[in-house]
């Protein structure tokens, strides 16, 4: 039995699409495209338990280190960007071959 997306389709001819980045207080997970826009856990669109958890303790570890009274000055580890790199993959791999997948890559210095 595969994977069964129960979202309303909003934007029929857009592909599905996640980013995983990290925002304070918010889900990794930023849908867009058919389903329309919004933050995720990624049970909604059928990630298993164990990569929701991982993507909520990813999101949570940043969390905890974000200044709330000077955000301009907060900047991500480039470890703690690999491991989001690496949860992005594990997310690409559990979901259908319509998904776009995307991510911050640590290593590079002008996103295009």
């Amino acid at each position: 039995m595969g994977l069964r997306i129960t979202l309303e389709i909003e934007n029929p001819n857009e592909p599905p699409a996640v980013d995983v980045h990290s925002e304070w207080a918010q889900f990794a997970l930023w849908m867009s495209g058919k389903h329309g826009y919004g933050n995720l856990a990624g049970h909604e669109i059928g990630l298993s338990p164990e990569r929701v958890r991982a993507l909520c303790e990813w999101g949570d570890r940043a969390d905890a280190v974000f200044p709330a009274d000077d955000p301009a000055s907060f900047e991500l580890s480039d470890d703690f960007l690999q491991e989001g790199y690496e949860l992005a993959r594990r997310v690409r791999a559990e979901l259908p071959a319509e998904w776009v997948v995307t991510t911050l890559e640590p290593r590079v210095e002008v996103i295009r």
